[in-house]
């Protein structure tokens, strides 16, 4: 440091670098807390987007359990409410179809997207077995207004014979035995699987994202050390370049002694021509 000092350095070089390394840690402080700022975005949007996929699986399971009390209480007693009910939820609400729309958007893994497609199928198959029991109910009890989607079920032959008492039989059976169970239970274990798959996308993405905050954290360590260092450094080198010089330069003055030739170029320049001067004015120092 003590050569540095010796050399005739520019202070106003000195401003310059000091200028520089401004604008440099300024830079980095940026590009740092834009990566932050990115990452907690991202992390957020993510967040966001499994909480919505969440209550979506939440939507989906409540829709297709309400889509079953209503069939199996229509085929207990007729009562056409339930039957208004279940094709208020299967053609107007559609929650099942929005859950799915929903939780298969916004890049959705390829397996929870099949996850998911397989439970809609198997629950499109599971539709017909319903509309079939709803449509020995409607026959057995003569009703005579009902939807358009159960006037298109044809009973078979043998169905169509049977008594009133037995088509509601058969019905209570179709909606309630373990074959249809076993249905609602396969779209449960492959709703169960999405949710996993869910479950493992958002855990990968918290991973990535602590990873990536991290390093930017690591990143803004570094530049408030570099900040430090080049803040210090500075200020040892205007001290050494003027704030030292000029103390010394003022208590010679003040002694009215030649000036010592030290600091930066400017203020060394100054020094030698003052002693020129000095000189001139007392040339029985020189002697």
């Amino acid at each position: 440091m003590k050569k540095i000092f010796k050399k005739a350095i520019s202070i106003r070089l000195v401003h310059i670098l000091m200028l520089v390394c401004a604008a440099v840690i300024v830079l980095l402080l940026v590009f740092s807390t834009r990566q932050s700022s990115s990452v907690f975005s991202t992390l957020s949007s993510e967040t966001e987007n499994y909480i919505v996929r969440q209550k979506a699986a939440h939507d989906l399971m409540e829709a297709s359990d309400f889509l079953t009390e209503n069939v199996q209480r229509f085929t207990l007693d007729g009562d056409t409410k339930y039957l208004n009910q279940y094709f208020e939820e299967a053609y107007t609400s559609k929650r099942r179809e929005s859950a799915i729309m929903t939780m298969s958007s916004n890049h959705a893994d390829e397996g929870l997207v099949q996850q998911l497609q397989e439970a809609l199928d198997e629950s499109m198959h599971l539709m017909y077995r319903e509309y079939y029991a709803m449509k020995l109910v409607v026959d057995a009890k003569e009703i005579t207004r009902y939807p358009d989607a159960i006037k298109a079920i044809d009973l078979t032959d043998e169905d169509a014979f049977l008594s009133a008492d037995e088509k509601m039989e058969l019905a209570q059976k179709m909606v309630m035995d373990n074959e249809y169970y076993a249905s609602k239970e396969i779209i449960r274990t492959k709703l169960k699987n999405a949710l996993e798959l869910l479950d493992d996308q958002m855990a990968a993405t918290r991973r990535k994202t602590s990873d990536d905050m991290m390093k930017d954290l690591t990143l803004n360590r570094t530049v408030v050390i570099i900040l430090v260092v080049v803040l210090a450094a500075l200020m040892a080198l205007t001290a050494g370049l003027a704030t030292v010089p000029l103390i010394g330069a003022h208590k010679a003055a003040l002694k009215q002694e030649r000036l010592p030739v030290t600091g930066s170029k400017e203020l060394q320049t100054l020094s030698e021509k003052y002693n020129e001067m000095y000189d001139a004015l007392h040339p029985e120092d020189e002697e």
